[in-house]
């Protein structure tokens, strides 16, 4: 399964249990909203009769649209000595009568029906023990209100759930990031273990071929035996680098940090190396103290050191302090980068020239100091000077500790 099918159903997971809490929300909402909507044409009856009942008290004029007075004596099933007062146009429907005979025995009652098409609303209220008085509310405002409540939650809850499915694909992604990443660094580590075996290990077979070939005299063999254990050497070389930065960038390593003495780690370094032709020096101010791994930053340290000392017939160390960092500056008189690979020198494999080693001792370097806080950088000394220039920033102790 790929992270992207895993993503694709993380995300409709996501998405239809978002879609269920939604659609509860939206039945709630709509059958709130159309209760509210109902009891807005119960008030609007309610007022009505109110007035109604009022002007009857007060002697006034009836009148009043799609409202009556209904009169019930006896039984009510039976019609015997009822009368409908009508104070509108219209005459009483069945409908509107019953309603009337209900509120007679539990002082209000109200039903819906629909004439010609039109829903309506009644409504009765008990005045006196053989009178009613009801209205019929035209619902076609508050049914075209609910429809259109409905139509804007319907909406909004498929709007909610698109938006839902936007985030769930967008916190999938972010939450399979750190997979998607491990995968990349074990591609790479795969990746570049089979460049840099490639070529020993053609050596060794090529060697060995060409050894048991045909019989040779003692010294063919040792030969062939030197040019097979300086490859096996130097693929053994590139796979501890190897194994050695991918701990490193997998983020399961952390540095050991403790007060360290940067000049003195500098002048140890310069004092472990001895290449022919090269000559190396070291200039340091006064102790400079920061946090850092001793074993990892001698290292990094050393390979910047190594890797310039292969090119230069000089390479100056210098260890100082700039601001709140504190700065390793290797500087060589070599040939410098080559302009085309400058801004990629510390990616792995990087080689201007078939000299040094695996090409992973700058990469390296790099990521030892990012592991503590720091930057690293390049550049080629002016052309008048010739060479390149490596520094390695780290944070200061006094920085550290603000």
């Amino acid at each position: 399964m790929t992270l992207r099918s895993i993503r694709l159903r993380l995300t409709l997971l996501y998405t239809l249990l978002s879609a269920f809490a939604v659609i509860a929300l939206a039945v709630i909402a709509v059958r709130v909203g159309t209760e509210r909507i109902d009891a807005g044409a119960t008030r609007e009856a309610e007022q009505r009769l109110g007035d109604v009942v009022v002007r009857r008290s007060q002697g006034a004029e009836q009148s009043a649209g799609n409202t009556w007075i209904v009169h019930i004596q006896g039984d009510p099933a039976s019609g015997a000595d009822d009368w409908v007062d009508a104070l509108a146009e219209s005459w009483v429907e069945p409908p509107l009568f019953n309603v009337g005979a209900a509120a007679l025995r539990s002082d209000t009652s109200s039903s819906r029906f629909e004439q010609d098409g039109t829903p309506y609303l009644a409504y009765g209220r008990k005045v006196s023990d053989v009178e009613s008085v009801v209205t019929a509310v035209d619902l076609t405002f508050y049914e075209d209100r609910a429809s259109s409540l409905q139509l804007r939650v319907l909406l909004a809850a498929a709007g909610a759930v698109l938006g839902v499915a936007v985030v769930g694909w967008f916190v999938s992604g972010r939450a399979l990031a750190p997979i998607r990443a491990a995968n990349a660094r074990q591609r790479d580590f795969i990746a570049d273990a089979a460049h840099e075996l490639r070529t020993p290990l053609a050596v060794i077979r090529a060697s060995a071929s060409q050894a048991l070939s045909k019989s040779r005299d003692a010294e063919a063999y040792v030969g062939a035996l030197g040019e097979i254990d300086s490859a096996a050497a130097s693929a053994g070389a590139a796979v501890s680098e190897l194994l050695e930065l991918a701990r490193i960038d997998s983020g399961q390593f952390a540095p050991r940090l403790a007060p360290l003495r940067l000049d003195l780690l500098v002048e140890e370094v310069v004092a472990g190396i001895r290449v022919d032709g090269c000559e190396l020096t070291v200039d340091t101010e006064n102790a400079i103290t920061i946090d850092a791994d001793y074993a990892l930053l001698r290292h990094a340290v050393e390979n910047v050191v190594r890797n310039a000392a292969a090119r230069a017939a000089t390479v100056s160390v210098q260890a100082a302090v700039e601001g709140k960092r504190a700065v390793v500056a290797v500087v060589d008189d070599g040939p410098g980068f080559p302009p085309e690979l400058l801004a990629d020198v510390f990616d792995r494999f990087r080689r201007g020239d078939s000299r040094g080693s695996s090409g992973l001792g700058l990469a390296i370097a790099r990521s030892i100091v990012v592991s503590h806080g720091g930057t690293a950088e390049a550049t080629n000394r002016p052309t008048a000077e010739g060479g390149a220039a490596v520094r390695l920033l780290l944070p200061h102790t006094s920085d550290r500790r603000r």
